[in-house]
């Protein structure tokens, strides 16, 4: 059963809604986590956007660049 924009809509508004509240709950932490899983999340986002970058620039070179058919 296919959901009309409408329903789509007012399911995102409820969302946006409803998810500030659940994060802003106050909620006791049961666990650790480790300082330096930040420096490591950090490095893993970076290396992520560095190595796209370069792929994406390598493949934009290969679909703009000339061919020589001869």
């Amino acid at each position: 059963m296919a959901l009309g924009s409408n329903q789509v809509k007012r399911t995102i508004e409820l969302g946006l809604l409803v998810l500030p509240l659940l994060l802003a709950a106050p909620v006791k932490a049961h666990g650790y986590t480790d300082p330096g899983i930040g420096t490591f999340a950090y490095q893993a986002v970076y290396a992520a956007f560095v190595g796209g970058t370069f792929y994406f620039r390598k493949l934009l070179k290969r679909f703009f660049s000339k061919r020589s058919d001869k």
